[in-house]
């Protein structure tokens, strides 16, 4: 459409109004700002999200440390499906380890089924000796990543069809008044009739 309007107004087409040109070539520029511009700022963004997001979990990789813990309790087991598999599901459980300077602390962590008092799991504790969610490995980051490069896509879709619209009917309101005009210098000669 946007390329036969173009061929049309270099034929000098007397029914080609500005406002079809303006529109044509309007047109074009945003559904290559759809086609491009959308999918690449959405890449941009999830890379710039997956560099700040990996920064930011070797951080609190750095400080956090891995510990041996006891359980003061038991998890409840594994409770099968009504299609007969069984999902993995943790449970909050106070545990106690040994700090590095020979003394005993003692939290609340998350643990898997079916562990027994006195079972041992690795936590993860903070610089204050806190239980903490362990840090986010590249797969969790890769999809927040991900998420935001997807969202950056959509809303970028989203304004330049918001942007369209509002261009063409800007271009039909110019159009339908460049057309008033003609028809009120045309009319008279085509009626007989003259306008007062």
């Amino acid at each position: 459409m946007a390329f036969d309007t173009l061929r049309a107004r270099r034929r000098h087409n007397p029914l080609l109004r500005r406002s079809d040109v303006v529109g044509s070539w309007t047109a074009l520029l945003l559904s290559a700002g759809l086609v491009l511009g959308a999918p690449a700022a959405g890449t941009a963004s999830g890379w710039s999200a997956f560099a700040q997001g990996r920064a930011a979990a070797a951080e609190r990789a750095a400080s956090l440390h891995q510990v041996r813990a006891e359980l003061l309790r038991d998890t409840p087991e594994s409770i099968p499906s009504s299609d007969g598999s069984v999902t993995q599901a943790k449970y909050r459980v106070p545990v106690r380890w040994a700090t590095p300077g020979g003394g005993v602390s003692q939290g609340v962590a998350l643990v898997p089924e079916g562990m027994e008092r006195g079972d041992r799991t690795d936590i993860w504790v903070d610089s204050r000796g806190k239980v903490t969610a362990p840090p986010k490995d590249d797969g969790d980051v890769l999809l927040e990543a991900f998420a935001v490069g997807a969202g950056v896509t959509a809303g970028s879709a989203a304004a330049v069809l918001v942007v369209r619209l509002a261009v063409r009917r800007t271009a039909d309101r110019h159009r339908m008044a460049e057309w008033e005009r003609e028809w009120i210098s045309v009319e008279p000669k085509w009626s007989g009739r003259r306008r007062a």
